[in-house]
C-alpha cells in the first residue's frame, strides 16, 4: 500500500500540472472556441500521475504525444512540458531494466525522423526540416532523456545501497562465526602448548623439589618445605591438565614433538621430500611465546605448501632482530596437480595468534606462488585485526554509487554537448553553402532563363528564410544568404523567383528583415 507521503506528493503535482493547463487554456483560447484536442489534451493531464506511476511507459507516450501535437499547432505549454519531464523521471524510478526506455526514446526519434521525411517530400525542404528534427532529438534529451537518467540512478543507488545492507550483514555475520570458531581452536592450541611447555617444567620443578625431599643433609623443616613445593607443584599440574583439558578439543594427541624448531621443521618436511630452503639472520633472544608463534607460522606455511603447491620450492627465512622477530615462508609456481581446496582456516588461526601478540601476518599471491609473512613483536600488546565488517563492504558500495552518479550526470551531459555540436557543426555547413555574394546577385537579370541562373547559385538555400514577403503570382522562390557569418542571426538576404524556367523577380533584404526589400520584377 502507498505511504501517506507519496499519495501526497501524487496529489500536488497532479493538481499543478491540470492548474497549468486550465490556466494557458484560459490565457489562449476562449471558451467558444474549444475543440476537441483540447478536452483530450486535459484528460491526458489529468492522467499523468496514475500513469507514471503504474505504467510509466505509456505515460511517456502520452505526454510526448500531447507535447509533440501543441508544438506542431504553434502553441508552446508549460504544462505539457513538465509532464513529459515527470514521467521521463518516474520511468527511470519505477522500471527496473533500461531496455523499455530505450526502445521508447528510439520509437519517437523515428517517428520524428519518419515525420521529417514526410514534410521534407512535401515541402521540398529536406535541410530545414532535418535540422528541426535535430532541435526535436535534443528537446527530447533535455526533457525526457536527462531525468530518465536521473530517475535511473535514484533506483540504483537505493538498490544498491539496500543490497549492500544485506550482503554486508551477511558477511559479518558469516565471518564473525567462522572467525570466532577459529579463534577458539586457535586459543585452545595455545593452551595445549602452555600445558606441553608449563606442564613439563612443573613437573621438573616437583621432580626437584621431590630431591629436596628426600635430601638427608637438610633438617626436617625445609624438607618439610621441600614436600609441600614437590606437592604444589604436582597439584598445578593436575590442575592445569584439567583445564586445559576442558578448553581443548576432542582431537589425537600430535605425533610431533611441541618443541620442535624452525629447523627442526625444515628437516622433517625435507625428509618427506619437499625441497625447502631455511635462511637465518640475526640471534636476538626471543619471548618462548614468540618462539611457539614462529614456529606455527612455519609449520602452518609449509603444510599448505605441500597441500596447494605440491613439488614447488620453498624458502623459510627466520629474522631475529632487536625488538622483534620476522619470518617468511614463500614458494614458487607448483610443479604437480594441485587437488587440494583451501578454506583458510589455518591462516584465520595463524593470524588470530599473532594478533594476540600484537603482531601482523600477511598472507596472499606473490608473483608464481604464494607468501606468508608475519612480524612478531618481542614486547607488544595485541592490537585489533582489521576486518571486511559492514563499514567496509558498504564503502565499496558507496564509491559504486558515486560511479553511477558520474555515468548518470556524464553520459547524458555528453549526449547533449555532442547533439549540440551536430546542430551548429550542420547549421554552419548549411549557411557557409548557401551564400550568394552580393555581385554575382547584382549581375542576375530578370529574365534569365533558371538554367543560367542555378549555374552561378550556392549548393543550398537559407535554412531559415524570413517569412511575410509575399510570392510573386504563379513563381517559386528562393532564399539565400548575403554572407557567411554563421552568427549573424538576421544577416542580408537575397531572393530569387522562378516562373515557366526563368527569372522573374529578384528582392534584397536588408538585416532588418521586418522593413522590407528593394529588388526588380518581371513584366509579364
Amino acid at each position: 500500500m502507498e505511504s501517506k507521503r507519496t499519495v501526497a506528493t501524487d496529489l500536488s503535482i497532479g493538481v499543478t500540472l491540470t492548474a497549468l493547463f486550465v490556466l494557458e487554456v484560459t490565457l489562449n483560447l476562449p471558451l467558444s472556441r474549444l475543440s476537441w484536442d483540447v478536452y483530450a489534451l486535459f484528460v491526458a493531464i489529468v492522467a499523468t500521475v496514475p500513469l507514471a506511476r503504474r505504467r510509466p511507459v505509456l505515460a511517456v507516450l502520452v505526454t510526448a504525444a500531447g507535447l509533440a501535437h501543441l508544438i506542431l499547432t504553434g502553441t508552446g505549454s508549460l504544462s505539457f512540458t513538465l509532464a513529459v519531464v515527470f514521467t521521463g523521471f518516474m520511468m527511470g524510478m519505477r522500471l527496473p531494466t533500461a531496455r523499455p526506455a530505450v526502445l521508447v526514446f528510439t520509437g519517437l526519434v523515428l517517428v520524428g525522423l519518419g515525420y521529417t521525411l514526410v514534410v521534407a517530400a512535401v515541402r521540398g525542404r529536406l535541410d530545414t526540416q532535418l535540422l528541426q528534427w535535430l532541435w526535436m532529438v535534443l528537446g527530447l534529451l533535455l526533457l525526457a532523456v536527462c531525468p530518465w537518467f536521473a530517475g535511473r540512478y535514484l533506483r540504483q543507488r537505493a538498490e544498491l545501497q539496500r543490497a549492500g545492507w544485506e550482503r554486508a550483514e551477511h558477511l559479518e555475520r558469516e565471518q564473525r562465526i567462522v572467525a570466532e570458531r577459529e579463534r577458539l581452536r586457535e586459543r585452545a592450541r595455545i593452551a595445549q602448548d602452555m600445558h606441553d611447555s608449563l606442564g613439563h617444567e612443573l613437573a621438573l620443578i616437583a621432580l626437584r623439589a621431590g630431591a629436596l625431599e628426600m635430601a638427608r643433609d637438610l633438617d626436617e623443616h625445609h624438607r618439610h618445605a621441600a614436600g609441600e613445593l614437590r606437592a604444589s607443584a604436582g597439584a598445578a599440574t593436575d590442575t592445569l591438565r584439567t583445564i586445559i583439558g576442558m578448553l581443548g578439543e576432542a582431537e589425537p594427541a600430535p605425533l610431533t614433538p611441541v618443541a620442535e624448531t624452525p629447523a627442526e621443521l625444515v628437516e622433517r618436511a625435507r625428509a618427506s621430500g619437499m625441497d625447502v630452503d631455511l635462511r637465518s639472520d640475526g640471534d636476538e633472544p626471543a619471548p618462548g611465546v614468540v618462539e611457539m608463534a614462529v614456529r606455527r607460522v612455519v609449520q602452518e606455511a609449509l603444510t599448505n605448501v605441500a597441500k596447494h603447491a605440491p613439488g614447488a620450492a620453498a624458502t623459510v627465512l627466520v629474522s631475529r632482530q632487536a625488538g622483534v622477530t620476522v619470518v617468511a615462508v614463500t614458494n614458487g609456481a607448483p610443479t604437480g596437480a594441485v587437488t587440494a581446496t583451501g578454506s583458510r582456516r589455518g591462516l584465520i588461526g595463524l593470524r588470530e595468534r599473532v594478533r594476540l601478540l600484537g603482531g601482523t601476518l600477511t598472507a596472499g599471491p606473490e608473483g608464481d606462488g604464494f607468501a606468508v609473512r608475519a612480524s612478531l613483536p618481542h614486547d607488544a600488546a595485541a592490537l585489533p585485526d582489521a576486518e571486511e565488517t559492514t563499514e567496509v563492504v558498504l564503502g565499496r558500495v558507496r564509491r559504486r554509487v558515486r560511479r553511477g552518479l558520474v555515468v548518470a550526470i556524464g553520459m547524458p551531459t555528453a549526449i547533449t554537448v555532442g547533439l549540440v555540436a551536430l546542430i551548429f557543426g550542420y547549421y554552419a555547413y548549411s549557411v557557409t553553402n548557401s551564400v550568394l555574394p552580393t555581385e554575382v546577385f547584382d549581375g542576375l537579370r530578370v529574365g534569365q532563363s533558371s538554367a543560367e541562373v542555378e549555374a552561378v547559385l550556392p549548393d543550398l538555400e537559407m535554412i531559415d528564410p524570413p517569412r511575410g514577403a509575399p510570392n510573386p503570382p504563379g513563381a517559386g522562390c528562393r532564399y539565400y544568404r548575403a554572407t557567411g557569418d554563421v552568427f549573424d542571426l538576421r544577416p542580408a538576404v537575397h531572393r530569387l523567383c522562378f516562373a515557366v524556367g526563368r527569372l522573374v523577380a529578384k528582392d534584397a533584404y536588408s538585416n532588418n528583415r521586418d522593413e522590407g526589400s528593394t529588388g526588380e520584377r518581371g513584366s509579364g
